[in-house]
């Protein structure tokens, strides 16, 4: 007699329980309280200069890497085709460099370097800047940050488009 009231409570003593523990997880489910912690960030300062790195790509890493170190101020389009023309003669990449145009208009001014180490990644962070309007110059220091123990040869560019710079001397130092 046991087993046949077991057959008929069974399935509905199932399903009452299937419900109420249905109804018990659910009641746990909503949304967690959450709570909203203000941190102040100071803002980054917009550097006075326009990224050129852009314009320097189609420099072959091997003409890049004989210049490391030495910095460039270009004044004009003409001074801009014979860079790329030094760059073809040199003899050190394969095929033509790629040119990039820039527009020097207003007495914009293309500056910059690359800079050289070893490892697996570099990146150039900002020291300093002074714009001395009095004595026409533009110093910009930056620090060569190279990380990780890869056996990389890296060339890191800086190139930047500076405004109404043209009779400016353009002074960039790396540490």
């Amino acid at each position: 007699m046991l087993c046949g009231r077991m057959r008929t409570y069974c399935p509905q003593l199932c399903l009452k329980a299937a419900g109420l523990l249905t109804a018990l997880l659910l009641a746990g489910c909503g949304p967690l309280a959450q709570t909203a912690t203000a941190i102040a960030v100071p803002p980054t300062p917009t550097p006075p200069w326009v990224d050129a790195n852009a314009v320097m790509a189609g420099i072959c890493f091997e003409a890049a890497h004989d210049a490391a170190g030495q910095v460039f101020t270009l004044r004009s389009a003409e001074e801009h085709i014979r860079f790329y023309g030094l760059a073809d003669n040199s003899g050190l990449c394969r095929r033509p460099v790629e040119r990039r145009p820039f527009d020097f208009s207003g007495g914009r001014v293309l500056a910059g370097l690359w800079s050289a180490g070893q490892g697996c990644t570099a990146r150039h962070d900002l020291l300093s800047f002074a714009r001395d309007d009095a004595a026409r110059t533009i110093t910009i220091r930056l620090a060569l940050v190279v990380e990780g123990d890869c056996p990389y040869e890296l060339v890191r560019p800086f190139w930047i488009g500076l405004d109404a710079a043209q009779d400016y001397t353009i002074i960039i130092d790396v540490v």
